[in-house]
């Protein structure tokens, strides 16, 4: 995971953008990351690999506030879809060569597949830096939100803002 870590710390250092990081204990889940943001500069944010099985599957990446609860059922509404669902753990793989646990924004960084659709809650950029993990688990990376767009940008992705 070393590797993948240097990757997002190279690709920041190649364009100049400030960042800070913070290593801390594993996090899997939300109930994991007690403390956590008390040691980020900025929101910490959470991260959900989840797709249509509708048709043609799509998938997608939804980044929001590490406090905020995801309503998947207004996510439906929003994107017109019937029945979102949670990724498997080899379709995370295939799509953004990650493992669970380090979904990330940031993930983009060495994904295999750009299909994949980032949705970002537009609260993110009230804030002037968020956290992410830097495609690792066990540490975080915080930068200016307005980098974001920026980083998709780069990478030629499909995102959009939301208010969720």
């Amino acid at each position: 995971m070393e590797d993948k870590k240097r990757q997002v710390y190279d690709f920041f250092d190649s364009l100049n953008m400030e960042y800070t990081v913070v290593d801390h204990k594993a996090i899997f889940s939300e109930k994991d990351s007690d403390g956590v943001d008390e040691k980020c500069e900025g929101i910490v944010c959470k991260n959900l690999f989840l797709k249509d099985k509708g048709g043609e599957t799509k998938f997608y990446l939804v980044s929001l506030p590490l406090h905020k609860r995801a309503n998947i059922k207004e996510l439906e509404k929003i994107l017109g879809i019937k029945k979102l669902t949670f990724g498997n753990e080899s379709e995370l793989f295939k799509k953004l060569n990650i493992l669970p646990g380090s979904v990330s924004i940031l993930n983009v960084i060495d994904a295999k597949c750009s299909d994949v659709t980032f949705l970002i809650d537009s609260e993110l950029l009230k804030y002037d830096k968020v956290c992410f993990h830097p495609n690792d688990n066990t540490s975080s990376i915080s930068f200016k939100s307005n980098y974001l767009e920026k980083i998709l940008n780069y990478f030629n992705v499909k995102y959009e803002f939301l208010e969720m």
